[in-house]
């Protein structure tokens, strides 16, 4: 009886844990596009273009997933990394 229990809740905590609403497993996989397309762009050195990409990408985690997502620290992250990167390749020019 006692295993019984143990494997209900265990099944009980999994689908609590990895069940999401549909509006947010789908700016998931938007967000994970604009990610994408943020990395191909960083690659080539695309900065005008890629912030703004990235800028996308944050709105749509804040919109849909909520502030305290990690999808919003990431794109915040990779915002500034983009910030820095810009300055860094406009003083190299200069």
């Amino acid at each position: 009886m006692r295993h019984t229990i143990q494997i209900a809740l265990a099944i009980a905590i999994c689908l609590v844990g990895f069940s999401q609403p549909v509006f947010a497993q789908g700016a998931g996989i938007e967000w994970d596009i604009l990610n994408q397309e943020v990395e191909k762009l960083y690659r080539e050195a695309n900065y005008s273009k890629v912030i703004l990409v990235a800028e996308q990408a944050l709105n749509v985690a804040e919109e849909n997933i909520g502030l305290d997502h990690p999808y919003v620290t990431t794109s915040l992250e990779n915002i500034a990394i983009l910030y820095k990167a810009t300055i860094r390749a406009h003083e190299a020019k200069n």
